[in-house]
Protein backbone atom coordinates (compact mmCIF):
# COMPACT_ATOMS: atom_id res chain seq x y z
CA UNK A 1 0.00 0.00 0.00
CA UNK A 2 0.89 3.50 -0.80
CA UNK A 3 1.50 6.06 2.40
CA UNK A 4 -1.32 7.88 2.71
CA UNK A 5 1.27 10.64 4.43
CA UNK A 6 4.24 11.70 3.09
CA UNK A 7 6.59 13.27 5.79
CA UNK A 8 8.99 16.24 3.82
CA UNK A 9 12.18 17.68 5.82
CA UNK A 10 13.22 20.67 5.69
CA UNK A 11 15.86 23.48 6.52
CA UNK A 12 14.07 25.89 4.59
CA UNK A 13 17.09 26.52 2.51
CA UNK A 14 17.52 26.18 -1.27
CA UNK A 15 19.25 22.96 -1.53
CA UNK A 16 16.08 21.38 0.02
CA UNK A 17 14.07 22.87 -3.00
CA UNK A 18 14.65 19.82 -4.77
CA UNK A 19 13.08 17.40 -2.17
CA UNK A 20 10.19 20.05 -1.96
CA UNK A 21 9.52 19.02 -5.80
CA UNK A 22 9.71 15.48 -5.63
CA UNK A 23 7.47 15.19 -2.10
CA UNK A 24 4.93 17.66 -3.99
CA UNK A 25 4.81 15.23 -6.87
CA UNK A 26 4.75 12.20 -4.91
CA UNK A 27 2.02 12.86 -2.58
CA UNK A 28 -0.23 14.35 -5.90
CA UNK A 29 0.65 11.01 -7.50
CA UNK A 30 -0.44 8.79 -4.48
CA UNK A 31 -2.96 11.42 -3.54
CA UNK A 32 -1.13 11.53 -0.15
CA UNK A 33 -1.13 13.97 2.55
CA UNK A 34 2.29 15.81 2.35
CA UNK A 35 3.40 16.95 6.25
CA UNK A 36 6.28 19.68 5.92
CA UNK A 37 8.72 19.69 9.34
CA UNK A 38 10.80 22.26 10.24
CA UNK A 39 13.00 22.02 13.15
CA UNK A 40 13.26 25.56 14.88
CA UNK A 41 16.99 26.80 15.84
CA UNK A 42 17.38 28.36 19.08
CA UNK A 43 16.90 32.01 18.96
CA UNK A 44 19.45 34.99 19.61
CA UNK A 45 18.93 36.13 23.08
CA UNK A 46 16.32 39.57 22.65
CA UNK A 47 17.96 42.67 23.92
CA UNK A 48 16.55 45.47 25.48
CA UNK A 49 15.33 47.71 22.07
CA UNK A 50 12.61 48.89 20.81
CA UNK A 51 9.55 46.42 19.65
CA UNK A 52 9.79 47.76 16.07
CA UNK A 53 13.25 46.31 16.39
CA UNK A 54 13.00 43.18 17.67
CA UNK A 55 13.66 39.84 15.19
CA UNK A 56 10.25 38.48 13.92
CA UNK A 57 9.26 35.59 15.80
CA UNK A 58 10.62 32.16 14.55
CA UNK A 59 7.70 30.19 14.45
CA UNK A 60 5.66 32.82 12.86
CA UNK A 61 8.59 33.40 10.04
CA UNK A 62 9.05 29.54 9.43
CA UNK A 63 5.83 28.68 8.96
CA UNK A 64 5.14 31.97 6.69
CA UNK A 65 7.85 31.10 4.56
CA UNK A 66 6.74 27.45 4.21
CA UNK A 67 3.76 28.84 3.24
CA UNK A 68 5.21 30.83 0.75
CA UNK A 69 7.42 28.00 -0.89
CA UNK A 70 4.10 25.75 -1.14
CA UNK A 71 2.16 28.47 -3.03
CA UNK A 72 2.34 27.09 -6.20
CA UNK A 73 1.56 23.80 -5.49
CA UNK A 74 -2.19 23.67 -5.42
CA UNK A 75 -4.62 20.07 -5.03
CA UNK A 76 -2.89 18.65 -1.85
CA UNK A 77 -3.65 18.17 1.38
CA UNK A 78 -1.03 20.12 3.40
CA UNK A 79 -0.07 19.97 7.26
CA UNK A 80 2.96 22.01 8.21
CA UNK A 81 4.60 21.74 11.39
CA UNK A 82 7.39 24.10 13.02
CA UNK A 83 8.68 23.35 16.30
CA UNK A 84 11.77 23.72 18.61
CA UNK A 85 13.89 20.90 18.84
CA UNK A 86 17.08 18.66 17.87
CA UNK A 87 15.66 18.01 13.92
CA UNK A 88 16.29 14.24 13.47
CA UNK A 89 13.92 13.56 16.39
CA UNK A 90 11.45 15.75 16.01
CA UNK A 91 11.28 14.60 12.32
CA UNK A 92 10.73 10.61 13.63
CA UNK A 93 8.71 11.41 16.49
CA UNK A 94 6.58 13.97 13.62
CA UNK A 95 6.75 10.68 11.05
CA UNK A 96 5.37 8.20 13.81
CA UNK A 97 2.87 10.13 15.36
CA UNK A 98 1.17 11.22 12.18
CA UNK A 99 1.37 7.75 10.36
CA UNK A 100 3.75 8.92 7.58
CA UNK A 101 5.13 6.46 5.43
CA UNK A 102 7.85 8.00 3.52
CA UNK A 103 10.14 10.69 4.38
CA UNK A 104 11.80 13.03 1.92
CA UNK A 105 14.59 14.97 2.37
CA UNK A 106 17.43 16.70 0.39
CA UNK A 107 21.28 16.66 1.23
CA UNK A 108 23.39 18.85 3.53
CA UNK A 109 25.62 20.11 1.01
CA UNK A 110 26.96 19.28 -2.56
CA UNK A 111 30.29 17.29 -1.23
CA UNK A 112 30.38 13.64 -0.20
CA UNK A 113 27.94 12.78 1.66
CA UNK A 114 30.41 10.73 3.75
CA UNK A 115 31.86 14.14 5.04
CA UNK A 116 28.13 15.81 4.90
CA UNK A 117 26.18 13.56 6.63
CA UNK A 118 27.93 11.70 9.46
CA UNK A 119 26.56 12.25 12.49
CA UNK A 120 23.95 14.59 11.11
CA UNK A 121 20.24 14.63 10.81
CA UNK A 122 19.65 13.11 7.33
CA UNK A 123 21.99 10.35 8.71
CA UNK A 124 20.48 9.68 11.87
CA UNK A 125 17.47 9.37 10.30
CA UNK A 126 18.30 7.15 8.11
CA UNK A 127 19.91 5.14 11.17
CA UNK A 128 16.78 5.55 13.09
CA UNK A 129 13.71 5.66 10.80
CA UNK A 130 11.11 2.85 10.88
CA UNK A 131 9.79 3.62 7.52
CA UNK A 132 11.76 4.87 4.05
CA UNK A 133 14.17 7.62 3.34
CA UNK A 134 13.94 9.41 -0.08
CA UNK A 135 17.49 11.09 0.11
CA UNK A 136 16.78 13.85 -3.05
CA UNK A 137 19.87 14.98 -5.00
CA UNK A 138 18.51 15.31 -8.77
CA UNK A 139 16.03 18.17 -9.78
CA UNK A 140 13.10 16.06 -10.63
CA UNK A 141 11.78 15.91 -14.21
CA UNK A 142 8.59 13.50 -13.70
CA UNK A 143 7.77 10.43 -12.17
CA UNK A 144 10.76 7.86 -11.58
CA UNK A 145 11.13 5.48 -15.00
CA UNK A 146 14.29 3.79 -14.06
CA UNK A 147 14.69 2.01 -10.57
CA UNK A 148 17.72 0.02 -9.46
CA UNK A 149 17.61 -2.08 -6.46
CA UNK A 150 21.08 -2.49 -5.24
CA UNK A 151 21.40 -6.03 -4.20
CA UNK A 152 23.89 -8.19 -1.95
CA UNK A 153 21.02 -10.92 -1.97
CA UNK A 154 20.48 -10.62 1.48
CA UNK A 155 16.78 -9.82 3.58
CA UNK A 156 17.85 -6.45 3.68
CA UNK A 157 17.64 -5.97 0.02
CA UNK A 158 14.93 -7.90 -0.86
CA UNK A 159 12.84 -5.50 1.79
CA UNK A 160 13.76 -2.37 -0.81
CA UNK A 161 12.92 -4.44 -3.41
CA UNK A 162 9.70 -4.82 -1.93
CA UNK A 163 9.28 -1.56 -1.09
CA UNK A 164 10.28 -0.14 -4.85
CA UNK A 165 7.65 -2.60 -6.38
CA UNK A 166 4.63 -1.30 -3.79
CA UNK A 167 5.65 2.57 -4.00
CA UNK A 168 6.42 2.36 -7.89
CA UNK A 169 4.33 0.76 -9.81
CA UNK A 170 4.86 2.22 -13.31
CA UNK A 171 8.74 2.17 -12.94
CA UNK A 172 11.23 -0.16 -15.09
CA UNK A 173 12.97 -1.90 -11.78
CA UNK A 174 16.25 -3.52 -12.07
CA UNK A 175 18.03 -5.89 -9.59
CA UNK A 176 21.64 -4.46 -9.52
CA UNK A 177 24.63 -7.11 -8.37
CA UNK A 178 28.13 -5.81 -9.07
CA UNK A 179 30.35 -9.19 -8.38
CA UNK A 180 34.37 -9.55 -8.46
CA UNK A 181 36.91 -12.38 -8.48
CA UNK A 182 38.06 -13.67 -5.16
CA UNK A 183 41.72 -13.57 -5.45
CA UNK A 184 41.82 -12.26 -8.71
CA UNK A 185 45.77 -12.00 -8.83
CA UNK A 186 46.54 -14.83 -7.65
CA UNK A 187 44.42 -16.17 -11.06
CA UNK A 188 46.28 -17.05 -13.88
CA UNK A 189 42.54 -17.24 -16.54
CA UNK A 190 41.20 -14.07 -15.28
CA UNK A 191 39.05 -14.05 -18.60
CA UNK A 192 37.41 -17.32 -17.42
CA UNK A 193 37.15 -16.52 -13.56
CA UNK A 194 35.32 -13.42 -14.35
CA UNK A 195 33.33 -15.76 -16.94
CA UNK A 196 32.71 -18.54 -14.23
CA UNK A 197 31.78 -15.32 -11.22
CA UNK A 198 29.43 -13.67 -13.63
CA UNK A 199 27.41 -17.00 -14.24
CA UNK A 200 27.39 -17.52 -10.42
CA UNK A 201 26.27 -13.64 -9.67
CA UNK A 202 23.51 -14.07 -12.30
CA UNK A 203 22.31 -17.72 -11.05
CA UNK A 204 21.84 -16.22 -7.77
CA UNK A 205 20.35 -13.05 -8.72
CA UNK A 206 17.53 -15.64 -10.80
CA UNK A 207 17.42 -17.08 -7.53
CA UNK A 208 16.60 -14.07 -5.47
CA UNK A 209 14.20 -13.19 -7.67
CA UNK A 210 12.36 -16.51 -7.54
CA UNK A 211 12.65 -16.59 -3.45
CA UNK A 212 10.71 -13.24 -3.21
CA UNK A 213 7.30 -13.66 -3.53
CA UNK A 214 6.62 -9.96 -4.62
CA UNK A 215 8.07 -10.20 -7.60
CA UNK A 216 5.54 -12.93 -8.85
CA UNK A 217 2.59 -10.78 -7.18
CA UNK A 218 3.40 -7.92 -8.94
CA UNK A 219 3.47 -9.34 -12.45
CA UNK A 220 6.15 -7.09 -13.51
CA UNK A 221 9.32 -7.71 -14.80
CA UNK A 222 12.06 -7.56 -13.27
CA UNK A 223 15.78 -6.88 -14.68
CA UNK A 224 19.17 -8.40 -14.19
CA UNK A 225 21.99 -6.80 -14.32
CA UNK A 226 25.03 -8.01 -13.01
CA UNK A 227 28.25 -6.37 -13.42
CA UNK A 228 31.91 -6.93 -13.13
CA UNK A 229 33.37 -3.81 -10.71
CA UNK A 230 33.21 -1.73 -8.41
CA UNK A 231 29.62 -1.23 -7.61
CA UNK A 232 29.84 2.13 -7.01
CA UNK A 233 31.84 3.04 -10.20
CA UNK A 234 29.01 0.55 -11.95
CA UNK A 235 26.49 2.63 -10.65
CA UNK A 236 27.66 5.94 -11.44
CA UNK A 237 28.19 4.94 -14.64
CA UNK A 238 25.07 3.72 -15.54
CA UNK A 239 23.25 6.85 -14.03
CA UNK A 240 25.75 9.02 -16.54
CA UNK A 241 24.17 7.03 -19.51
CA UNK A 242 20.81 8.11 -18.29
CA UNK A 243 19.81 4.77 -17.30
CA UNK A 244 19.16 5.23 -13.52
CA UNK A 245 17.27 7.81 -11.65
CA UNK A 246 16.50 5.82 -8.30
CA UNK A 247 18.95 3.67 -6.51
CA UNK A 248 17.30 1.92 -3.61
CA UNK A 249 19.43 0.44 -0.28
CA UNK A 250 18.71 -2.11 1.83
CA UNK A 251 20.06 -1.67 5.46
CA UNK A 252 19.53 -4.02 8.56
CA UNK A 253 19.11 -2.81 12.11
CA UNK A 254 19.60 0.06 14.04
CA UNK A 255 23.53 0.15 13.38
CA UNK A 256 22.88 -0.28 9.64
CA UNK A 257 23.52 3.25 8.09
CA UNK A 258 26.46 3.36 11.25
CA UNK A 259 28.24 1.27 9.77
CA UNK A 260 27.19 1.87 6.33
CA UNK A 261 28.75 5.49 6.85
CA UNK A 262 32.17 4.21 8.48
CA UNK A 263 32.94 2.63 5.01
CA UNK A 264 30.56 0.08 3.95
CA UNK A 265 28.69 -0.35 0.44
CA UNK A 266 25.60 1.60 1.59
CA UNK A 267 27.99 4.62 3.21
CA UNK A 268 30.09 4.43 -0.63
CA UNK A 269 27.04 5.07 -2.76
CA UNK A 270 25.35 7.17 -0.37
CA UNK A 271 28.96 9.88 -0.80
CA UNK A 272 29.22 9.03 -4.66
CA UNK A 273 25.88 8.50 -6.19
CA UNK A 274 24.83 11.92 -7.55
CA UNK A 275 21.38 10.68 -8.13
CA UNK A 276 17.77 10.09 -5.63
CA UNK A 277 18.66 7.07 -2.96
CA UNK A 278 15.64 5.06 -1.21
CA UNK A 279 17.08 4.08 2.21
CA UNK A 280 15.00 1.27 3.26
CA UNK A 281 15.77 -0.06 6.83
CA UNK A 282 14.63 -3.62 7.72
CA UNK A 283 13.99 -4.27 11.14
CA UNK A 284 16.50 -6.76 13.24
CA UNK A 285 15.31 -9.83 14.41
Amino acid sequence: MRPSKILLATDLSCRCDRALDRAAGLAGEWGARLVVVHALQRPAPVVDVPSWRRPVDPRRAALRRVRDDMREIVDLELEVVVEPGEPASLILDTAERLGCGLIVTGVARDETLGRALLGTTVEKIARQAQVPLLVVKSRPRGPYASVVVASDFSDASRAALEQVLELLPTAQVSLFHAYNVPFEGLVNDRMAAREASAREAAAMSQAFLDATPAVARSGRPVAQICEYGVIEEVLTDLAEMGRVDLVALGTKGRSGIVGALLGSVSGRLLGSLTLDILVVRRSAG
